[in-house]
């Protein structure tokens, strides 16, 4: 029995995950609509004087209760927050004051009324500073408040019950997951210390990164997602870390297209052993695990087309890199490199070139090189910019050339090559392509492909190319924290520069910029560093692509239309 009766709350309930065979629920598990609505909805709310409500709901955003047809601010009430006879005796005004609804933390299936006063969110430090100045205050006591009353003051209320079709995930998973905070179960080894409701979405694709201590519910978590989103056709959990040199990562389906939920059922109910579509494994982190990997079998469900900045993007999910939070990202450093080009692409009677240059050297599916010369950009006619653009992998390459035909990419304004990253930067020096602008995003380790630029051959006459490179490092804590965690990031590139210095101390000099992108966890941010390259690289002694490079440099086909480097090939020779 996949879920059973709860006589005390008369809603059906999950049953115990000791009872399952293997520790996971199956997608026939998941509760009927009605196990998620109640005939109320006790919620915890603040009493608040009118005239500061603007000011509060931004103060308290992110733990205001937020539902589609819903308000988040109502009247207060006679008989919870006041009385009669604070109105006809003390001439207290109800007007004055509103009842701001918060969102409830503690356990959703304990439907007292008078349980929403003690719900944690009343412990969130924004929420705590607010009720804590209103009893520091006097003066507020009684401005608005009933004698004896605080101006900011704990309440409650009841709400009428959201159908289903209108919860979000978020609330659906509240409802459904057993939570620590307020939980009533007293199995505490099962119990989520967080609601995994957020998620990442490319074309009809989820893509979830589950902790352990949600692997057991992931098919309903999955299940949530799908009926919560009508336009996503599969959802698919992150099952290991990016480990090769085209960064991708092995994930599981865990709920819609490819799942064949009948055999999963069967299988998380201890039958069907001899199923094969699916892995069975014990981990000591995770425990038992079934597993619907991906597979060339699904290459036409993980194939997907989304839109970025006006322009149309085919790729694989399962085989390419693509990131749909780094959106904000690639229209500003587009946009930055527009407006670079915009001001400095000079006449051809000045004796300057008229076009811009850009490299791309680790350029995935072309996030950054397509909306840069696609002839739908609204720059394209004003403003020339040329980019070569590279990738390792030759899925990858596969449908960079793809996306370039879609989006009317002319071969003269995009050339793509299938190189590693530093056969392709010496390609550029060897060939005096004069690069104004370097694009390495490859976050884990684009710094240490910088050792490419040792050695590089300057022209005189041009300024040097800025380098945007991006990369992960430790989250700032305080000013001090971010001054030195700067320091650090320009440090590593200086080390695969072979210039120690020449960031660090010529900030201003190489136009060096440092800027947080993303937060990728609790102790972990995405940078963007920005510089122009420095002159003291070309003292340094030329790295040579022939020698034994780390792991996820091999040497594939230089696809482009020209012939391979002398630089490379000098370098093979000796």
């Amino acid at each position: 029995m996949l879920f059973e009766e709860d006589s005390n709350k008369e809603q059906p309930a999950l049953a115990p995950i000791s009872s399952l065979p293997l520790g996971i629920y199956p997608p026939s598990a998941y509760p009927p609509p009605s196990y998620f609505e109640s005939s109320s909805l006790p919620l915890p709310a603040l009493i608040i004087p009118s005239q500061r409500t603007s000011e509060i709901q931004k103060l308290l955003k992110e733990v205001i209760f937020k539902e589609v047809k819903r308000k988040s601010v109502y009247p207060v009430e006679v008989g919870i927050d006041y009385s009669p006879h604070d109105v006809s005796e003390r001439k207290y005004d109800p007007k004055k004051e509103r009842k701001i609804v918060l969102i409830r933390l503690g356990d959703p299936l304990n439907t007292d009324d008078t349980t929403p006063l003690n719900d944690p969110v009343f412990v969130d430090p924004r929420v705590k500073a607010l009720l804590e100045s209103a009893l520091d205050n006097e003066v507020s006591q009684s401005a608005t408040a009933p004698v004896g009353k605080m101006a900011v003051r704990k309440s409650h209320i009841s709400l009428p019950a959201s159908p289903y079709s209108l919860m979000t995930v978020d609330q659906v998973l509240r409802r459904l997951l057993p939570t620590a905070e307020g939980s009533t179960s007293n199995d505490t080894d099962n119990q989520v210390d967080e609601i995994p409701s957020s998620f990442e979405i490319a074309g009809h694709i989820a893509h979830v990164n589950l902790r352990s201590e949600s692997l057991p519910y992931k098919y309903l978590i999955g299940k949530a997602i799908l009926d919560k989103n009508p336009r996503i056709r599969v959802v698919v959990n992150k099952i290991g870390n990016i480990e090769n040199e085209f960064r991708t990562f092995p994930m599981e389906i865990i709920a819609g297209e490819g799942l064949h939920n009948d055999s999963l059922d069967e299988l998380c109910q201890g039958k069907s052993q001899g199923e094969t579509r699916f892995t069975v494994d014990k981990n000591a982190e995770t425990g038992m695990q079934i597993q619907m990997k991906i597979g060339e079998e699904h290459q036409s469900l993980m194939e997907v087309q989304l839109k970025e900045h006006g322009c149309r993007f085919t790729l694989d999910f399962a085989r390419v890199y693509w990131n749909s939070r780094l959106q904000g990202e690639h229209g500003r450093l587009v946009q930055y490199i527009v407006q670079a080009a915009k001001s400095s692409c000079m006449d051809v009677s000045d004796g300057k070139k008229n076009q811009c240059v850009v490299a791309d050297a680790m350029a995935g599916v072309g996030p950054f090189a397509v909306p840069l010369t696609s002839a739908n950009s609204p720059h394209f006619n004003n403003i020339p910019i040329i980019c070569h653009a590279n990738d390792l992998n030759p899925i990858s390459y596969k449908y960079l050339q793809m996306n370039a035909k879609i989006n009317r990419c002319f071969s003269y304004r995009l050339q793509t090559y299938n190189l590693d990253a530093r056969q392709f930067i010496h390609k550029m020096n060897a060939e005096n392509i004069q690069v104004d602008h370097f694009i390495m995003n490859l976050p884990q380790m684009a710094p240490e492909f910088l050792d490419a630029f040792r050695g590089w051959k300057f022209n005189e006459a041009l300024d040097t190319p800025m380098i945007h490179v991006h990369c992960f490092d430790e989250k700032a804590r305080t000013p001090e924290d971010h001054i030195r965690i700067e320091t650090n990031t320009l440090q590593r590139c200086e080390r695969a520069l072979g210039c120690p210095g020449c960031l660090v101390d010529s900030k201003s000099k190489y136009k060096i910029e440092v800027r947080v992108i993303r937060d990728v966890g609790p102790r972990k941010n995405m940078l963007c560093v920005s510089f122009q390259l420095p002159r003291e690289v070309e003292d340094v002694d030329k790295l040579n692509c022939a020698e034994e490079l780390p792991v996820g440099n091999k040497r594939p086909r230089d696809t482009s239309n020209s012939e391979e480097s002398d630089e490379c090939k000098r370098s093979k020779e000796g």
